[in-house]
């Protein structure tokens, strides 16, 4: 069984609700090209007259430039600082390339994230002001921003330091490469921010951001797979790091530090993935009622607890006095326990050995097909969905296996997709051009086939006889080095 890091479940969890729920933002949204039709003095004038004349009295507003007929734009908005509660908009772009985005803010002011192709940008939203972000798609794909109307400079300084916590935009760097990323940039957000002259408002994201830079480090540093050169001051470092954060401030807090600080308390829990998650969880809703006094803090760790015992545990063993003890912790969050009470009362069946559901996949042209087609092989399923980052990362480990297990004529390998917007998953194959068959599932044959094998969360990967029976119905991730092995093992 795979072990997780003593950063393990909270890094985990920070990965997979910043791109299952936070990353729901790769959307797609539809817009027609138009910078052909117009001289550039034209598309200036257009762009000032769509901002001053459309975006007056949104929140946020702009024009997007983009080649072809669609762009992934959205708007990452998260309640009182709550990354658990994230909330996903997606602004109409019109045939012009506008766009305007506006909601009541209970806060009065909020930051939030703005992704638009695999960009991150952020923008610092108030109630009655409205700022400004225009976008233009460079010749290699990404996105260039200008900055205008309300508080752009603190917009064109948080977007470079959302751009140095961004990890998803640094996985084919190596740690070192990492780091040098992260310093750059966040030096040169606190150079934008020096120029502030709200001095309230310059030092309150000086601060922010110095926590954010921190935890960024200490993810990058606490790596599973170290290089061979690392820094012999690193653990040294990192220490020194950890003791600097107080898990009780609503900036560690804003910062997602003071996950990190559990996270280190918690170092000499080890639970096995998919194992016995309930006395890791018990010792967290001990640690959290004996040091947290922060109210949002301990709101927050209410549904990351519940959600690593149900989502990373083989959710049964121990689940009686788990969810009695979470019970009585979560008792002022009602929401949380009712969200996951669902959780508590599913039955998990092992379904190894058994036949597998006879559900239908429909391919990309639009053609179905039943999934007793693929007998005759052993199958491996990868079930994904472009909006669920963890899953998008393992992509290019599925690649890497696909072409080193070609001449293995027992096995193949196939992507289902259960996304709910189909022209997200057509534009991400068409970008990614994978070399193996994709299909993609609708809501009803979805939860038919997650129920019938206990499926809770993306990614997950199944394994299929030639018979069609279900051989594994939670294998191992392409990433794990011991898969290959494991495969051919099973095959030959």
């Amino acid at each position: 069984m795979k072990k997780v890091s003593r950063w393990g479940s909270f890094f985990l969890l920070l990965c997979v609700y910043t791109m299952k729920e936070t990353q729901k933002l790769l959307t797609i949204m539809f817009a027609k090209h138009f910078v052909r039709h117009f001289s550039l003095l034209s598309l200036a004038l257009l762009i000032f007259s769509a901002c001053s004349q459309k975006g007056d009295g949104s929140l946020l507003c702009g024009t997007i430039q983009f080649e072809g007929d669609e762009v992934d734009f959205a708007i990452n908005y998260m309640p009182d600082g709550n990354l658990f509660e994230t909330q996903t908009f997606h602004p109409e772009v019109d045939s012009t390339g506008f766009y305007a985005f506006t909601m009541e803010l209970p806060e009065g002011t909020t930051d939030v994230d703005v992704m638009i192709g695999s960009d991150l940008f952020a923008a610092h939203l108030e109630q009655g002001k409205t700022a400004r972000l225009n976008f233009k798609q460079q010749p290699d794909g990404s996105y260039s921003c200008t900055f205008s109307g309300d508080n752009a400079d603190i917009n064109e300084a948080l977007s470079l330091e959302a751009q140095a916590n961004d990890l998803f935009s640094m996985q084919e760097m190596s740690n070192a490469e990492s780091r040098e990323y992260v310093k750059n940039r966040h030096a040169q957000a606190l150079e934008k921010l020096a120029a502030i002259k709200d001095a309230k408002l310059r030092d309150y994201y000086t601060e922010l951001f110095n926590a954010r830079y921190k935890g960024t480090m200490l993810r990058i540093m606490s790596e599973v797979e170290k290089e061979a050169d690392r820094p012999a001051t690193d653990e040294t470092e990192m220490k020194e790091m950890l003791e600097s954060i107080d898990p009780n401030s609503d900036i560690d807090y804003l910062a997602t530090t003071s996950i990190l600080w559990i996270g280190y308390q918690m170092k000499d829990e080890e639970p096995t993935f998919k194992g016995d998650y309930s006395g890791y969880c018990i010792a967290q809703m001990d640690l959290v009622d004996s040091v947290i006094t922060n109210p949002r803090f301990r709101k927050q760790m209410a549904y990351c607890i519940a959600n690593t015992f149900f989502a990373y545990g083989d959710h049964e063993t121990g689940k009686e006095e788990f969810w009695t003890r979470y019970k009585e912790f979560a008792k002022d969050y009602p929401q949380y326990i009712e969200a996951f009470e669902g959780e508590y009362n599913k039955v998990v069946k092992n379904m190894d050995g058994q036949p597998v559901p006879d559900i239908t996949m429909e391919r990309p042209d639009g053609s179905k097909v039943s999934i007793q087609s693929l007998r005759g092989k052993y199958t491996y399923i990868d079930i994904w969905a472009t909006w669920c980052g963890p899953c998008c990362k393992e992509i290019p480990f599925v690649e890497k296996l696909v072409e080193e297990m070609k001449d293995n004529s027992k096995l193949q390998f196939v992507s289902f997709s259960v996304d709910g917007d189909r022209a997200a998953w057509m534009a991400k194959l068409e970008k990614d051009k994978p070399a193996w068959p994709q299909f993609i599932l609708d809501e009803n044959t979805n939860k038919v086939f997650s129920d019938a094998l206990g499926i809770t969360g993306i990614p997950r990967f199944v394994i299929l006889g030639p018979d069609g029976t279900i051989i594994n119905q939670d294998a191992p991730r392409p990433s794990d080095p011991e898969l290959v092995n494991y495969l051919n093992e099973l095959t030959k």
